[in-house]
């Protein structure tokens, strides 16, 4: 499978990177500015609901509602896997990982949440910026989200 070339992938990585450090240190302006102003963000919940928003002002809204509290969650993502387009558009790419985010209390630090994530990208006027963001939790009866059957 192609992916894309090291110059698109570097900027999907910084985007995706960008996301990452705007979450942890609650940078509301910095982290709606990685979604396009139409732009969907879902989360599954363990219980296998999906809560969806879409556009950057209800995704401001529903992030705004978790920023501002506790400071010591650390969100790591890796294994990314770049999916071309299913309509050929080189200026649009899926982006599978896993990820899981971390807690520190009382000095002790603790892994809180795991999962994977199925994302758009979209690069328009040379940006990259999400189109969708799909963060799914990661039951330990799940199989393989990427086995098919």
């Amino acid at each position: 499978m192609k992916g894309p070339s090291s110059e698109e992938r570097h900027a999907i990585d910084d985007l995706v990177n960008t996301y990452l450090w705007a979450l942890d240190t609650q940078d509301i302006d910095y982290y709606v500015g990685t979604f396009w102003d139409d732009a969907v963000f879902k989360e599954t919940q363990l219980d296998g609901s999906v809560e969806t928003w879409t556009g950057a002002p209800s995704i401001r809204e529903f992030s705004a509602s978790h920023f501002g509290g506790y400071g010591g969650h650390q969100h790591r993502e890796s294994n990314r896997l770049y999916i071309p387009d299913a309509d050929g558009n080189p200026d649009r790419w899926g982006v599978r990982s896993y990820w899981f985010t971390s807690h520190r209390e009382d000095g002790d630090v603790a892994f809180t949440s795991t999962g994977h994530s199925r994302d758009v990208v979209e690069r328009r006027d040379g940006e990259w910026r999400f189109v969708q963001r799909w963060v799914e939790r990661w039951p330990g009866t799940l199989a393989h989200p990427l086995r098919e059957g």
